[in-house]
């Protein structure tokens, strides 16, 4: 059965993907799923709604060429989703999150992650009084995007850098007249320390922040502090805003302590980064960068 939906992993030997396909509560997937491997020993026969396709390299150029090899396969989806392979969730998961994208009309979007999940940014983490919080940044771990979107911002993956353009498109999609949000009402794991692929990505003599600047640079844009803009309350669907939706951004704070051993400190500095981030600051967005984005393509 044809479904709308495709997701795609950059998968390795150890890639979680298998489980993204398995029932959840007697749910079976409402989504396709291409596995672009980026080692020989992911690759399987294909299968119902599964399959499989020997791309190399590292996570970024591997999206480009996927992006732009598999236009015959992508262009057939409304909402496209790529997925990081340590990613833990299931189908159920899968597609309730592709529903709310649907449902509420987002550009970019992604599910929340569990507080014992390896994570970077407070913002990430899962609260549970919202459905979904409007943002001004998506992660690359697990984005899903409206497939007019990806197209919009497939350039971004070609210009080199294996980090940063994550920090550039949701400047693009509000530039497109589309919103993009975390969905709380789901949640996945990062399994996996963040910065564990670095020299499979690349970064051997250079670091993630040399790709971010030398990206953000290049779109005259500084680095976004993460920030929500309004929220939807989950249980009376109404729109929150202002001092309570500060207030709200303590709740992963008292959770530090689930983290994963050893990033405990780690979280808890990020969580209070949250909360103060999203009580001083603005959501920022740069300015005119679809058109720079378009001159780059050009």
């Amino acid at each position: 059965m044809k479904s709308d939906n495709l997701v795609i992993v950059r998968a390795g030997k150890e890639s979680l993907h298998p489980g993204w396909m398995e029932d959840a509560g007697n749910e079976p997937p409402d989504f396709d799923l291409l596995v672009a491997a980026y080692h020989e020993d992911a690759l399987r026969a294909d299968g119902a709604r599964v399959s499989y396709r020997l791309i190399p390299g590292s996570k970024v150029r591997g999206w480009d060429t996927v992006l732009n090899e598999c236009t015959d396969v992508i262009g057939n989806y409304r909402q496209v989703a790529l997925i990081d392979d340590d990613i833990r969730t299931d189908a159920s998961t899968l597609n309730h999150c592709f529903a709310v994208g649907d449902a509420h009309d987002l550009s970019i979007w992604q599910p929340r992650l569990t507080h014992d999940s390896f994570a970077t940014y407070g913002a990430s983490l899962q609260n549970d009084r919202f459905l979904l919080r409007h943002v001004n940044c998506i992660e690359m771990m697990c984005p899903f995007f409206k497939a007019s979107v990806l197209r919009g911002i497939s350039s971004l993956f070609s210009l080199g850098f294996e980090s940063g353009i994550d920090l550039v498109w949701c400047s693009i999609a509000r530039e497109m007249g589309g919103k993009c949000a975390i969905v709380d009402a789901c949640a996945v794991t990062h399994t996996k320390p963040v910065g564990g692929q670095k020299q499979l990505n690349g970064f051997v003599e250079r670091d993630y922040e040399d790709d971010i600047y030398g990206c953000l640079d290049l779109f005259g844009m500084k680095w976004p502090t993460w920030v929500a803009e309004s929220a939807i309350d989950r249980k009376r669907n109404t729109k929150i805003e202002g001092i309570a939706l500060k207030w709200n951004a303590l709740r992963p704070l008292f959770k530090f302590h689930l983290a994963p051993r050893g990033s405990r400190l780690l979280r808890l500095r990020a969580s209070l980064d949250h909360f103060r981030h999203q009580a001083l600051r603005a959501p920022y967005y740069g300015v005119d960068v679809m058109k720079r984005a378009s001159q780059l393509k050009a």
